[in-house]
């Protein structure tokens, strides 16, 4: 058996202080602003860090976490249970801009900045992890002409989807001056899934916490023997996404919706 857990946007941030609420990207309700009536279902009374440790403790080596917002939810499991680490089958993180410009600054990309902390305890925790970058997400794009498919689909949802998608698709045009949307999600959760579609390189990762570099994300290729221990000495190397094949990824997502 192989369970996921899909972890989502919000939080706060370990640091302490708010979560850090991008409605210049998503919309102020995090969906483009459509206003959709309020949810019936009620939420439970664990945190999200208590359900995770619980439920990687209940099925140990068949849970994967898909995390695709800050990290501070998976540091808070990990710290709670010193195990988590081993117990867990696989972390596939959206985040960082591996030898690339980050999107919230030249220095870190959004979702790493929103808690640095956490993204550094959870790249040092010896966990099987794989990242997934802006530098590989932002090569997999929808055009206006693939959401105009999109929307003339047969899928159930897909009106919806494309709905959702018009602000975030405005967003790009005056932000990055590209008609369409960057699938940084979708990508992410293809590479769990398919990961056959990317290759990776293995590296000690670790994240930036303080000055103006905040949040940046940086690997040691293992290249080179250093004459003295450094920050990134006595941690395990995880995997970094280097390549993908875009049509393959297109292909896929497009297939599901």
């Amino acid at each position: 058996m192989s369970l996921h857990i899909l972890y989502g946007r919000w939080s706060s941030e370990l640091r302490g202080g708010e979560p850090r609420v991008a409605d210049f990207v998503h919309g102020s309700d995090g969906l483009g602003n459509l206003s959709l009536p309020a949810p019936t279902t009620k939420k439970v009374e664990e945190s999200a860090a208590e359900f995770m440790v619980n439920k990687v403790s209940q099925f140990p080596g068949e849970i994967s976490v898909l995390a695709l917002g800050p990290l501070t939810n998976v540091a808070l499991a990990i710290k709670r249970d010193s195990s988590f680490a081993s117990k867990v089958k696989k972390i596939v993180v959206l985040g960082g801009a591996f030898f690339a410009a980050g999107n919230v600054n030249p220095a870190a990309e959004a979702n790493i900045y929103g808690d640095p902390d956490a993204a550094d305890v959870v790249f040092t925790s010896g966990a099987d992890i794989d990242v997934v970058g802006i530098n590989i997400t932002t090569q997999c794009c929808f055009t206006d002409e693939d959401l105009l498919e999109l929307k003339n689909s047969k899928g159930v949802h897909t009106q919806f989807l494309c709905d959702m998608c018009k602000f975030y698709r405005d967003w790009h045009e005056k932000s990055d001056g590209f008609q369409g949307i960057f699938l940084h999600d979708p990508v992410s959760f293809t590479a769990l899934v398919h990961p056959e579609y990317f290759t990776f390189k293995k590296g000690v990762v670790r994240v930036e916490t303080q000055g103006i570099c905040t949040g940046h994300t940086l690997m040691d290729h293992g290249l080179k023997k250093w004459n003295s221990e450094n920050p990134w000495s006595g941690y395990a190397p995880i995997s970094v996404a280097w390549t993908v094949d875009v049509p393959k990824v297109l292909a896929y997502v497009k297939k599901l919706l």
